[in-house]
């Protein structure tokens, strides 16, 4: 059975959906939405899930902004609560960070995000629970907080679908068909879709979809497992999550529990349940951070894919040698708080409006083949 679409975007993760929406926000019509199991299945399900203006470059940092005052709308824009709490995030940093943590705190500060340098007499005023004594200072912000994936995820899904998306859920896209250099089909399980514009937003598979084109895409897969404690109120309520740069290892207050994550283990697959025989060096080193974990059961967890670039950034927009394939994808774990972002920057593509929000050439994946940054 052969279908069309003016449009189909590959993935129904928060990228997928957000971009969904947005283009159809835009005016874009017959635009289609294939994921291969269910909506959110892959690593946007399986995030921690924060939204940060504590970013490292300026690219960064313009698009959190983004993302941070769009959620701030998005109850009203879409009638779904996206979940935002402003928990705070704290960075520790050992001294040989130091450098780097100042300079990026003084570039938030320029572009105007609250950051707030603190001692390690004030970490322990904060948080007293945490071990500063290899410690050199953190970096707090006050704004940053907690939101609710699945929840931003159903209200992106249910905005498109009200704008006339149809998102194809057990639909698996299986190839890629191409006429004198243009998209001109997806191939999928159930029969060919012809359309002269696909979107790449598999998240840890869109190295597979790229591949199809001959297209290699710089995307490294690390697994992050995260795992979550029974009740344990010695970690109040109101705590910030807690971050070491060093380690990246980090812990927040979920339910009654505390949720921690760490690992950035080489793979392709998410799962329901996080790596067990990775939890022995996460209990070994959250014990050193925070001695009072020594306490904690650890009940349940899951895998995330975090997909690295080599300089952190996603890749989004156009192919220089395929018209009509769209990246949106390499977001490294920010998929969830970028998700207003990313959206908007892939809709603007798919309307010929590239570059009305944010300039593209930090994004595209031509960066790289120019010696990247």
């Amino acid at each position: 059975m052969t279908d069309t679409a003016d449009v189909v975007i590959i993935g129904a993760g928060i990228q997928g959906l957000s971009a969904a929406y947005h283009a159809a926000k835009l005016g874009v019509r017959n635009l289609r939405v294939i994921e291969k199991e269910f909506i959110g299945a892959g690593s946007s399900g399986r995030s921690a899930s924060m939204l940060l203006l504590q970013e490292d470059t300026e690219d960064k940092i313009r698009l959190s902004q983004f993302s941070y005052e769009r959620y701030q709308a998005f109850r009203d824009e879409l009638g779904v609560d996206p979940g935002f709490k402003k928990i705070g995030y704290l960075s520790l940093v050992p001294e040989n960070m130091r450098e780097q943590a100042l300079e990026r705190l003084e570039l938030r500060r320029k572009m105007g995000v609250r950051t707030i340098l603190l001692s390690p007499a004030e970490i322990s005023a904060l948080v007293p629970v945490v071990n500063v004594e290899d410690v050199a200072l953190g970096v707090f912000g006050p704004d940053d907080g907690v939101i609710d994936a699945h929840a931003i995820m159903q209200g992106y899904a249910a905005g498109a679908r009200n704008l006339g998306v149809t998102i194809d859920q057990g639909t698996v896209a299986t190839g890629l068909q191409t006429s004198g250099g243009s998209i001109v089909g997806v191939e999928t399980n159930t029969g060919n879709i012809q359309t002269a514009m696909v979107v790449n937003a598999a998240g840890a598979e869109a190295g597979e979809v790229a591949g199809w084109l001959g297209i290699k895409l710089p995307i490294d897969n690390r697994r992050r497992s995260i795992y979550i404690t029974d009740e344990f109120p010695r970690i109040p309520l109101d705590t910030p999550m807690v971050m070491d740069s060093e380690m990246e290892w980090y812990y927040r207050k979920e339910g009654p529990g505390v949720l921690m994550g760490m690992g950035k283990e080489q793979s392709h697959q998410v799962s329901l349940s996080p790596n067990w025989d990775y939890l022995p060096q996460v209990v070994e080193f959250a014990m050193h951070r925070v001695p009072i974990f020594e306490q904690a059961k650890i009940i349940r967890g899951w895998t995330g894919i975090r997909p690295l670039t080599g300089d952190r950034h996603p890749i989004i927009g156009p192919v220089e040698h395929v018209s009509g394939f769209i990246n949106d994808c390499g977001w490294g774990g920010e998929g969830v708080m970028h998700a207003p972002a990313g959206g908007q920057i892939v809709a603007e593509c798919i309307a010929g409006t590239a570059g009305g929000t944010f300039a593209l050439e930090h994004f595209r994946l031509e960066r790289f083949a120019a010696g990247g940054r």
